[in-house]
């Protein structure tokens, strides 16, 4: 979760984080305004969620290759309040790791904030961590897959979450393809990640 527009940075209660050097040690933290506006190495989860029901598009080459209906992917739209790409589509939970936190603790602790899901870590596959880049903002990002069934109820702060929306995978693609502005660049290079993962292209 992010600080909102209205909460300018720096203040008492302020999110700390570790910063990290480029093979993710620890060197040190610092407030959340600080690692942002010095572009600082820093930790973050990405939970990719998707629908229990249906199968896998034909590039998951290690997934079900059941006849059913495909599955689809939850997408977050975030608060027009955010700071940073306020409105916009990202993943269907993700934020950063506090300090002192394992990515393990932070990814359970972010779902429960953005999602009102309570898990334990087995309920989460891990698909490995992407090395900090521009287009995870200087994160070092931990990514997660779990399926729910579309039937899942979340809660949310609306200052944080504007609104879940469920949608088929493929046509997830032809929406990053066809409309990039609407998402995340984040988001964008966690599902490819994803998808390399499962055996796409």
């Amino acid at each position: 979760m992010e600080n909102l527009k209205n909460t300018p940075g720096g203040g008492i209660g302020e999110d700390i984080f570790d910063i990290v050097d480029f093979s993710d040690n620890v060197v040190g933290k610092a407030a959340r305004s600080e690692v942002h506006s010095k572009g600082l190495l820093h930790r973050a989860v990405h939970v990719l969620i998707f629908s229990k029901e249906g199968s896998y598009p034909p590039f998951c080459q290690s997934c079900s290759s059941a006849k059913l209906p495909e599955k689809k992917i939850l997408l977050q739209k975030r608060s027009a309040l955010k700071d940073l790409n306020p409105g916009m589509y990202t993943t269907s939970c993700s934020g950063h790791v506090d300090s002192g936190e394992s990515y393990d603790e932070s990814v359970l602790r972010e779902l429960r904030e953005e999602t009102g899901i309570s898990v334990v870590l087995g309920d989460l596959k891990k698909i490995g961590k992407i090395h900090a880049c521009s287009e995870t903002g200087n994160e070092f990002t931990f990514v997660y897959e779990m399926e729910v069934p579309v039937s899942q109820k979340f809660s949310f702060s609306p200052m944080e979450v504007d609104s879940f929306e469920w949608m088929e995978i493929s046509k997830f693609e032809r929406e990053i393809s066809e409309n990039p502005e609407k998402f995340t660049r984040s988001f964008v290079r966690v599902y490819f990640f994803w998808k390399k993962s499962v055996g796409g292209v």
